[in-house]
């Protein structure tokens, strides 16, 4: 992970409990131990705020902070696919072969969540 990226490990964006949230749905990675929870909430304006919490690597909570700076204020639910999710991570730099995990939890999680708001459960 380069260097860009660790930033949102030292100063994660959205991580910790969303007050308010609506929904949440759980995630993880049985292979590494990877646990990583989003919370949303629809704002009285439409926009969604997002959060997570996450016991998991640096990847993975760099790239759920990066998912919620890209995603909060939104109207609509991105993805899936998560292009834009992708292209801001390989902007920072990218991951390893290692660290593809990351993405692929983050990614999995966010399509659970956004698809359990928009049909409302």
């Amino acid at each position: 992970m380069k260097d860009l990226l660790k930033a949102f490990v030292t100063a994660p964006v959205g991580q910790g409990p969303l007050t308010g949230a609506q929904l949440s749905v759980d995630g993880d990675n049985p292979v590494c131990g990877d646990k990583l929870r989003f919370s949303l909430k629809r704002e009285n304006d439409g926009r969604l705020t997002i959060g997570f919490v996450a016991t998991a690597c640096p990847a993975t909570i760099a790239i759920a902070s990066c998912a919620v700076q890209l995603y909060s204020g939104e109207v609509a639910p991105a993805g899936p696919p998560f292009v834009d999710l992708r292209q801001k991570v390989e902007s920072l730099g990218g991951l390893s072969n290692f660290e593809g995990h990351a993405l692929s939890l983050v990614e999995d999680v966010l399509h659970r969540v956004y698809r359990s708001e928009a049909s409302g459960d």
